[in-house]
């Protein structure tokens, strides 16, 4: 109606017009894709040679730590360090239990003339401890097995002849310590030192011909035992 009052138009010429418009598109529409080759659509042709490369692009943001590998194997040992310091002096530890003191030391004042195979009398006791005196067999008995030192000395005549001596009895045994000279009318002393057990009988017995101790007023014959450990 607008073109019609525009142009001055009547309606009914109006509608001719738009119903030719409307088959001349129809006309276009049908015959114009043939007029432009209008065919099937041919293959795809081949693909062309590849560009070159465009530049590489912006690194990314670093990604998350990954866990943690197994744990390698041990490395060799290392070098020994150096020697430290020495340490303080500890304290002094407590003091042991001391030994029980045994000793025995006898003596003889009386003449007496001995021979082998009879112990030698005394009659002084001048120390004793933690050993039996017998004064009847002319003895001494250990108490406590242990490691003893025997010493004995006495003076002496000679009415035989040389050599003479003196040893040590245990147990009423004849003597397997002993001690001989070929000096005669003087003094003659030794000493040993042997393991005895608990219960053992000591004594002192001429071991060679017959011995005089003379009367000189004072002690002339001695035996001490001491126990050492």
């Amino acid at each position: 109606m607008y073109i019609a009052k525009l142009f001055k138009i009547d309606c009914c010429t109006i509608d001719k017009l738009v119903k030719l418009i409307t088959e001349i598109q129809a006309i276009l529409v049908r015959y114009g894709s043939g007029c432009l080759g209008g065919g099937t659509i041919g293959p795809t042709g081949p693909q062309g040679i590849q560009g070159t490369q465009g530049p590489a692009g912006a690194t990314g943001a670093q990604g998350a730590q990954g866990p943690a590998g197994t744990t390698g194997a041990q490395g060799a040992q290392g070098p020994a360090g150096a020697t430290g310091a020495q340490g303080a002096t500890g304290a002094t530890g407590p003091s042991g239990t001391p030994l029980p003191v045994t000793i025995a030391a006898i003596g003889n004042s009386n003449p007496q003339t001995i021979s082998p195979g009879t112990n030698i009398q005394f009659n002084q006791v001048f120390e004793l401890n933690n050993l039996i005196f017998n004064d009847t067999s002319d003895t001494l008995t250990i108490l406590e097995t242990g490691v003893y030192d025997i010493s004995f000395s006495a003076s002496t005549t000679f009415p035989g002849s040389s050599p003479f001596g003196f040893g040590i009895s245990f147990n009423g045994q004849p003597p397997t310590r002993n001690f001989s000279t070929n000096v005669i009318g003087s003094a003659v002393s030794f000493s040993t030192i042997v393991t005895l057990t608990a219960g053992t009988t000591i004594s002192v017995q001429p071991t060679v011909n017959t011995i005089s101790i003379p009367n000189t007023g004072d002690t002339t014959a001695t035996l001490s035992v001491f126990r050492i450990y």
